[in-house]
């Protein structure tokens, strides 16, 4: 895999405090977390993590990299590190009651770089909760530029504002309050379809074989076929395909330039290491290879401390029986996937979530500000929010800006 050195020591730090010490840094001992953090990247370094000096002597890194340098101790109970990130996930992933409640999320959104096409307006987009209640509308501002804005249009799963290209000089600030209701999601138990039975019209469209990071693989089909044998039904043959995942991947952050462009899933195959993203999509793809339907959700976790974006996948396991299944799940069991209390955490349940997108037919999409065609992301806790942004590869500049908060209000009476 590749090592692209983009990053100052100080983004790595803060990343580092998020994935390991946040709940020491948001219990107010950020001097405490951040110290912990410096102390885990000098190990780091002096394990062979590479770096170079940058302009002015910076010191710059690949925050993948370092990332991927902490989970990759799996199993290590002796790096401080390693341990407090596992803890650190089981929290997070305990944090919310299973019951309905009512969440009120706050996002800032920063548009840094976008694109106008010739007498066509300016349009921004922010995600809506597509599948949970809303109680009244989103509250949703035009920050900067100021009187740029002239028109506003809601629809499923987003708000889209238009703007005046002739107005819009430097960033777009935009700023978004929404109550929604959420609850844990799970669908353990009910008839499974037999392995190669027919599937209708209507779910014909999560058959597809090529879908974003999906591609048609020989590899996926061989592994498809092979966790097939022996297997009843579609409910047998995708918790064999999980537990193949679990037990082969290992979580970790990937460049997408270091996918096989011609075949990004068979490329998974060997590489082994995939997010949320390229472990799910993995996960559908195999699905589909056996003609059990499949699709992506994309949207944001609702843990209060480490609120941010997330993928998983549902699968159909049966007629209107649609089961999540979610990849980070590796995260809680460290790979082990027999693992008796984290093993399959989030197998076949969620916890609430924000779900924004549901690939391919229901999106947010990028509107005038796509991203560039290669980039990385960073996170950070700034007071009470999180952070998080995304760069261009080539210069490390800020195309996007997230801030995020929640407030979790209370259980909803009538779900």
């Amino acid at each position: 895999m590749s090592e692209i050195l983009v990053a100052n020591a100080d983004d790595i730090i803060e990343q580092i405090v998020v994935q390991c010490w946040l709940f020491q840094a948001r219990g107010g001992d950020a001097a405490g977390a951040r110290s912990r953090a410096e102390k885990t990247l000098e190990r780091l370094l002096s394990r062979g993590l590479s770096w170079k000096r940058g302009p002015g002597g910076t010191l710059l890194l690949d925050p993948y990299a370092a990332n991927n340098a902490i989970k990759s101790r799996a199993g290590d109970p002796a790096d401080e590190a390693w341990a407090d990130w596992l803890a650190t996930t089981r929290r997070n992933a305990t944090s919310l009651d299973p019951a309905p409640h009512v969440y009120q999320l706050t996002l800032r959104r920063e548009w840094h770089t976008y694109a106008a096409a010739a007498g066509r307006p300016l349009i921004f987009r922010l995600p809506l909760p597509l599948r949970q209640p809303q109680p009244g509308s989103a509250d949703v501002r035009l920050l900067e530029p100021a009187g740029a804005l002239f028109d506003r249009r809601d629809g499923p799963g987003r708000v889209e504002l238009r703007l005046d290209p002739a107005a819009a000089r430097g960033p777009v600030v935009a700023e978004m309050t929404v109550r929604f209701v959420a609850g844990e999601v799970s669908n353990r138990e009910g008839p499974s379809a037999p392995l190669g039975a027919a599937v209708g019209p209507e779910d014909e469209l999560w058959l597809r074989e090529r879908e974003g990071a999906i591609t048609p693989s020989a590899a996926v089909a061989a592994l498809a076929a092979t966790l097939a044998e022996g297997r009843k039904n579609a409910e047998e043959f995708v918790h064999a395909a999980w537990e193949w995942l679990i037990d082969n991947l290992r979580f970790g952050d990937v460049h997408r330039g270091d996918l096989d462009a011609a075949d990004s899933m068979g490329g998974l195959l060997r590489t082994r290491l995939a997010d949320c993203v390229l472990g799910s999509s993995l996960l559908i793809s195999l699905c589909r290879s056996r003609g059990i339907p499949a699709r992506l959700l994309t949207g944001f976790l609702l843990h209060p401390a480490n609120l941010g974006p997330h993928s998983w996948a549902e699968v159909r396991l049966g007629p209107g029986r649609w089961v999540p299944f979610d990849f980070g799940s590796w995260c809680y069991c460290a790979g082990d996937p027999r693992h008796p209390v984290w093993g399959s955490f989030f197998r076949g349940r969620v916890d609430g979530r924000f779900i924004a997108e549901v690939a391919p037919r229901e999106f947010t999409g990028w509107g005038s500000a796509p991203p560039p065609e290669a980039w990385y992301r960073l996170e950070r806790l700034r007071g009470d929010l999180i952070e998080h942004t995304l760069h261009a590869l080539g210069d490390s500049s800020l195309v996007r800006r997230d801030l995020l908060g929640l407030e979790v209000l209370g259980p909803c009476a009538t779900p």
